[in-house]
C-alpha cells in the first residue's frame, strides 16, 4: 500500500476566533488594570485614615503613654499590619508588576483622579462597623487579651499554680497521699477535678445523687501580697460502689466562671457583649486554660478540667457523679 505524500495542511484561527481571543485578554486585562487601581485607592484611603486617627490619639489620649516614647509607640501601633493585610497588599503589587511588564503602561496601574474621589466611599463604608461574628473570631484568636483568657490567666497564676505544685515538700499530690493514708480510702482520680459547666455556674456544695461531701484536703498556707492566704480543696465521696470501693475526688467549680456568671446578672457590669458571648466566653476560658494547665511542667499532670452541659437533651440536669464516673473508668481504659 502507497502512503500518501500529499502535505497535511494546518488550519489557522479565523479571523474572528481571534477577535474574540483578543477581546477576552482585553477584558481580563483591563480588569486587572481596574483592581489595581481600586486597591491603591483602598490602601491610600487606609494609609490615611491611620493618620488621622494617629493624631487623634496623641491630642486626646496622650495619658495612656509614657512621654518619653508615646508619639513612636502610636505610630507603631497605628502602622503595623497583620499577616493577612502584608500578603494581599504584596499580592497586589506582584499582579501590578506582572501587569506593567506585559504592558509597559504603568499610567493604566495608577488611580486617576477619577478614581481618588471615590475615596470617602471608603470611610464611609468603615463606618458600618463589623457584625457580631467578628467579635466572636476576635475571642477565638490566641492573642491572651480577651476576657476568657484573662479570667483563666489569673486562674491559673494566682490559684492552681500556687496551690498545686510540689513546693517545700508540700502539693497537691503530698496531700491526697497523706489524705488516703490517714482515712484509709482511694481517689478516683490523682488530680484536682475542675467542673466547668455551660451555666457557669457552680453551688457552694455540690448537688448530685452520687456525691456526698467528705473531710477537705489539708489546708495550706500560702505568702501571696504581703497576706498569709488559706488554699483548701473540697473532697466529695461517690456513693455508688465501683468495683468493690466507694471511690473519692477532689474537686471545685471554675470560680471565675461563677464570678462571670453573677456579673451577666448584675445591671452594673454587664454589657450586651458579654450576654451575646458568653458562650464563646466560656469555651475560650477553658481552651486556654487547658492550655496553661497543660503546658506548665508543674501543673501538667495534676488538674482534670471537665466541660460539660449542665442539662442533656431532655433537659434534665446532668449528674455530675456520672461524669465523674465515665471520666474515671475511661482512664482506667487508657492505663490497662
Amino acid at each position: 500500500m502507497l502512503k500518501s505524500t500529499e502535505p497535511i495542511l494546518i488550519r489557522e484561527p479565523s479571523a474572528g476566533v481571534r477577535r474574540q481571543k483578543s477581546r477576552a485578554s482585553k477584558m481580563i486585562g483591563d480588569y486587572i488594570d481596574t483592581a489595581v487601581r481600586i486597591a491603591g485607592v483602598g490602601f491610600l484611603a487606609d494609609l490615611i485614615q491611620r493618620l488621622v486617627l494617629s493624631v487623634v490619639e496623641h491630642l486626646q489620649d496622650y495619658r495612656y503613654y509614657l512621654p518619653e516614647d508615646g508619639l513612636s509607640t502610636i505610630l507603631q501601633r497605628s502602622f503595623t499590619y497583620n499577616k493577612r493585610s502584608v500578603f494581599i497588599i504584596l499580592a497586589f503589587v506582584v499582579l501590578a508588576l506582572i501587569r506593567l511588564s506585559a504592558t509597559g503602561n504603568g499610567r493604566a496601574l495608577v488611580p486617576t483622579a477619577a478614581y481618588l474621589a471615590y475615596m470617602p466611599l471608603y470611610w464611609l463604608f468603615q463606618c458600618l462597623g463589623g457584625s457580631k461574628l467578628r467579635y466572636s473570631h476576635w475571642i477565638r484568636e490566641p492573642h491572651g487579651l480577651d476576657y476568657a483568657s484573662g479570667m483563666a490567666a489569673n486562674y491559673f497564676h494566682g490559684f492552681l499554680n500556687l496551690s498545686l505544685p510540689e513546693r517545700q515538700g508540700d502539693g497537691l499530690r503530698r496531700r491526697m497521699a497523706v489524705y488516703e493514708a490517714t482515712h484509709n480510702i482511694t481517689f478516683g482520680l490523682d488530680r484536682l477535678i475542675i467542673l466547668i459547666p455551660d451555666e457557669m455556674f457552680v453551688k457552694g456544695k455540690l448537688e448530685s445523687d452520687l456525691l456526698e461531701k467528705a473531710e477537705p484536703l489539708q489546708t495550706v498556707n500560702i505568702q501571696r501580697a504581703g497576706v498569709n492566704r488559706p488554699f483548701k480543696h473540697d473532697v466529695y465521696r461517690l456513693k455508688r460502689m465501683i468495683d468493690g470501693k466507694f471511690y473519692y475526688f477532689v474537686i471545685e467549680g471554675a470560680t471565675p466562671m461563677l464570678s462571670f456568671f453573677e456579673s451577666l446578672q448584675s445591671q452594673i457590669s454587664a454589657t450586651w457583649q458579654m450576654r451575646e458571648m458568653k458562650r464563646e466566653i466560656w469555651l475560650k476560658f477553658y481552651k486556654h486554660l487547658k492550655y496553661l494547665l497543660y503546658t506548665w511542667p508543674e501543673t501538667r499532670n495534676l488538674v482534670e478540667p471537665i466541660i460539660y452541659n449542665s442539662h442533656d437533651a431532655n433537659g434534665n440536669l446532668v449528674d455530675v457523679g456520672e461524669l465523674l464516673i465515665t471520666r474515671m473508668e475511661n482512664k482506667k481504659k487508657k492505663n490497662a
